[in-house]
């Protein structure tokens, strides 16, 4: 049977790194095909223009994104859209990287007609058979074509929040690295293009293929992306959201009852856990959580107190319910992720 050919859906401003992730493992597959005796993957680039600008500064030649049509024996790929270069609300390029990648940024970005454009495209090529896959803000682009209902995905851990509230029917898994359900697979944060790709030829080239390309570019097997979130971003522009999560984090180490930061927002209590739970996607209880990690990452990261201490001054009793909270949401014992920091 004949190998499917991958189209690599690319639109203006989309992140270098993560195309040319897609490239070299695919590059490096037909290398390795070759010398294993096997049949190589056929591959092309479809963009939103013939020359197509990404993120760095570089271009790339495409077909035009029309000749996405028909996707009976075909992949196509959606890496990352890249937010470089998107003003915010008030008509201003923002500075850093968490300003630059809010969720507004990012419904702007999404709402441009190439992304929708795209969207469009992409639930036909999947509504005529073809498989379906992004990473990162890609998956917003799935989100939109209406693939995600229904189905276990992932995404950018930093887009959850938005994911959980635009596709409410998406059942979301933050951690994961790369999630697959029939036709549609997707993968997390910009790099996990790599895990996908790499996925991909696992499947259609075989095992062997994928781990010489591994070798070879000096990859590693990823199943999670937990131990690399950061915690320090809210992954909200909700500003009540963001004032509760400051009256938390000043009230460490004791814990501050729902009824007490309701009355410092002049909420109800209710009204405050409707809010959280719209604009996060979890529970106060989780958002307390959170907050407390971020808390405990920032103590390991910037200072030498013991592990016992930092629980402490983050309101646990001892050093094991730290471990279990960093077990739970990284993976991680806290003297682990310390040293990854």
């Amino acid at each position: 049977m004949d190998k499917p050919e991958f189209i690599i859906a690319v639109l203006d401003g989309t992140l270098a790194a993560s195309v040319g992730a897609t490239l070299d493992v695919l590059d490096f597959a037909n290398r390795s095909a070759e010398r294993l005796g096997q049949p190589a993957l056929r591959w092309r680039v479809a963009g939103s223009r013939r020359q197509l600008r990404l993120s760095n500064g570089m271009t790339l030649k495409a077909d035009p994104l029309s000749s996405i049509s028909d996707g009976a024996a075909g992949v196509l790929v959606i890496p990352s859209l890249g937010l470089d270069g998107m003003l915010d609300a008030n008509g201003h390029e923002p500075c850093g990287l968490d300003a630059r990648y809010t969720d507004g940024i990012a419904l702007r970005r999404l709402a441009m007609p190439d992304a929708q454009h795209l969207a469009r495209l992409a639930a036909h090529f999947h509504a005529s058979g073809g498989r379906v896959c992004a990473s990162c803000s890609g998956v917003l682009v799935l989100g939109e074509a209406g693939l995600l209902d229904g189905r276990r995905v992932t995404s950018h851990w930093a887009l959850a929040g938005l994911l959980r509230r635009r596709f409410p029917q998406a059942r979301l898994d933050p951690a994961c690295m790369v999630a697959e359900e029939g036709r549609l697979t997707t993968a997390g944060a910009a790099m996990a293009q790599m895990d996908l790709m790499l996925h991909l030829v696992r499947q259609y080239s075989g095992r062997d293929v994928a781990e010489a390309v591994m070798r070879f570019l000096l990859v590693d097997s990823r199943t999670t992306q937990a131990r690399y979130m950061a915690w320090q971003d809210a992954g909200h522009d909700d500003d009540t959201v963001r004032r509760f999560e400051s009256l938390i984090e000043t009230s460490l180490p004791h814990a501050l009852g729902m009824q007490e930061a309701a009355r410092r927002l002049h909420l109800t209590a209710r009204t405050l856990a409707r809010r959280v739970h719209r604009v996060t996607g979890s529970s106060p209880r989780v958002l307390v959580q959170t907050v407390r990690m971020r808390m405990a990452q920032r103590l390991l990261e910037r200072t030498d107190l013991s592990v016992e201490d930092v629980a402490e001054r983050v309101g646990y009793a001892n050093a094991t319910s730290l471990r279990k909270l960093t077990l739970k949401m990284t993976q991680l014992t806290p003297a682990l992720l310390r040293q990854r920091l």
